[in-house]
């Protein structure tokens, strides 16, 4: 595997949760009321898992074997986890804060403490899923290769 492609998945990775973010907030910006789950963000967050999920599986595919496909997946999904998750948690403090401070009393500490809570799970349920998703991918890829020809 080429040297660039961790770091680029890891970029990627990024981006995609940023983008997802950015909208995100500003859903919850221009929320009315009690916020809702609506088919917008029901369809927003299934983009970006479907997204996430195939660069962890390219990433797998492009591994020569599965211990470096996990290795590239749980070291990729931790650096797009803490980075992404902390530029995540930055974009939606705002629109967070603002609508915890309309429906409750809280301590100021409360939605900071929240979203490092936030960027903790993220960093590692992304290292998990990384890791797993990038084995599937390499799994997957060296089935595919030793099929005989039909």
């Amino acid at each position: 595997m080429s040297r660039i492609v961790a770091p680029l998945a890891t970029v990627v990775l990024i981006a995609i949760g940023a983008i997802e973010a950015r909208v995100s907030a500003q859903q919850l910006a221009e929320t009315v009321g009690r916020p809702r789950l609506e088919s917008a963000g029901v369809m927003l967050t299934a983009a970006g898992l479907l997204a996430s999920t195939v660069v962890y599986l390219v990433l797998g595919h492009l591994a020569e074997n599965d211990r470096v496909a996990l290795r590239a997946g749980a070291l990729t999904g931790a650096l797009a986890g803490l980075i992404g998750g902390t530029a995540r948690a930055f974009i939606i403090d705002d629109p967070v804060s603002d609508l915890v401070t309309r429906y409750a009393s809280v301590p100021d500490w409360f939605v900071p403490a929240a979203l490092a809570v936030f960027v903790a799970l993220s960093c590692a349920g992304s290292a998990v899923g990384g890791a797993a998703l990038a084995w599937t991918g390499r799994r997957l890829s060296r089935a595919a290769r030793s099929r005989p020809p039909a």
